[in-house]
């Protein structure tokens, strides 16, 4: 697979998606601290804690496919432009529940699930629309700036907003957060038609079939789908408690539960300055292969320190591998399926990859109740530098279909 270097314009339509999925991350980024902070106000058991991860991703496996076989067979446009209104009154909903003070760890689920739900349809169509806005020599350049922004608005913006608001009210964080899914929907309402989707010729049944035959046919779709399955369920039990590891293992507080996003984001940053030289020079077989050092060497840390300064540290390695990962997985995908496939493809790929979340986050809290807080870190860690170490023979497959350079 031949890596051809972009030029830097990669035009108007890009932008527009690009910028809207900056506002409606960092509003994402906003419950991302707030959900938990809210959560460990009304309970402090692990289990209950976790479930606020489980309820967000918990649709990812219900209704990812079902939302990638419509990315496929409708406007991709008007597709992510209802699921931000949606979202928008949701979280609206919750914000003035907690203004009421009628909000319960029941209700936070409630609102945690139906807002993974509508995440299931956006990010499915976003993902699908770029190849169609871009040129192919762009595709690599593209998705690192869309995945780079992303994880910038998501873990940096949008937490320290988060915290910044939930500490002056707890219900401002919610409040912001149905403006940006408002802005991002009316931006995205300027990008064109021309996502390039087919009219439909098929039943919706049988699409949905193809779409799990094609990544299961696969073999570089089916492993990349595999490894990142594996490592999302250990890493997820882990940093879905999160605030009490800030809380009871760095016996830190709000700001340093801040600053561990921030750290993961501002590596996820300075990856992107590198992702082009790095495929170029390494090929992207062991730029994967490098990722998966870098995520076993973060969690190996995290596992063992209770120094803040480290943790923060740890992360920003953490995001350092992962815009490494993002950038070149979603590229890798997007070049061998078919843009009549692309949704069904990514609805396929995050209902494993990101479906198996909940129960990583479920045995992360059971771990941590009966063994204690650090045993789900040292899970993540053992499982992330098992498979770093035997990255070779696990990229195999991908190694076959991507030239290394």
């Amino acid at each position: 697979m031949k890596l051809v270097r972009a030029s830097h314009s990669i035009g108007r339509n890009f932008r527009l998606v690009w910028l809207s999925m900056l506002v409606s991350s960092s509003g994402d980024g906003m419950f991302i601290t707030a959900f938990p902070l809210l959560a460990a106000l009304l309970t402090r058991d692990p289990i209950l804690i976790a479930g606020v991860t489980i309820s967000t991703r918990l649709p990812w496996l219900i209704f990812s496919l079902p939302a990638g076989a419509i990315a496929d067979r409708t406007d991709r446009r008007k597709l992510m432009i209802s699921a931000n209104l949606l979202r928008s009154v949701i979280v609206a909903i919750l914000g003035f529940s907690i203004v009421f003070d009628v909000v319960s760890i029941w209700g936070l689920y409630l609102s945690a699930f139906l807002l993974g739900a509508c995440e299931t349809a956006h990010v499915n169509a976003a993902q699908a629309i770029i190849p169609a806005i871009v040129k192919p020599e762009h595709l690599l350049t593209a998705n690192a700036r869309f995945s780079t922004a992303q994880i910038v608005a998501t873990q940096f913006v949008g937490p320290s907003l988060g915290v910044t608001l939930f500490n002056a009210a707890r219900s401002l964080p919610f409040l912001a957060d149905a403006i940006t899914f408002l802005a991002s929907a009316g931006l995205i309402a300027a990008v064109p038609d021309e996502h390039g989707v087919e009219r439909p010729t098929t039943r919706f049944r049988d699409d949905i079939l193809e779409g799990l035959r094609f990544t299961r046919d696969s073999r570089a779709l089916r492993r990349l789908t595999e490894i990142v399955a594996v490592i999302n369920f250990f890493y997820f039990g882990a940093v879905s408690l999160l605030v009490l590891y800030t809380q009871e293992i760095l016996n830190r507080g709000n700001f340093v539960f801040t600053a561990l996003s921030v750290g993961a984001a501002l590596g996820t940053v300075t990856s992107r300055f590198f992702v082009d030289s790095t495929t170029r020079r390494f090929g992207y077989t062991n730029t994967i292969a490098l990722s998966m050092w870098l995520w076993a060497g973060s969690t190996t840390g995290l596992a063992l320190t209770s120094n803040a300064a480290f943790a923060i540290a740890m992360f920003a390695v953490l995001g350092y591998g992962s815009g490494l990962w993002i950038a070149v997985n979603s590229t890798l995908r997007q070049q061998l399926t078919p843009d009549r496939m692309l949704g069904r493809m990514n609805a396929a790929f995050r209902m494993i990859s990101w479906g198996i979340v909940p129960f990583g986050a479920l045995a992360g809290g059971l771990v941590a109740r009966l063994v204690g807080l650090r045993a789900p870190f040292v899970l993540a860690a053992l499982v992330t530098l098992a498979y770093a170490v035997f990255a070779k023979r696990l990229l195999r497959p991908i190694r076959d279909i991507a030239n290394p350079v």
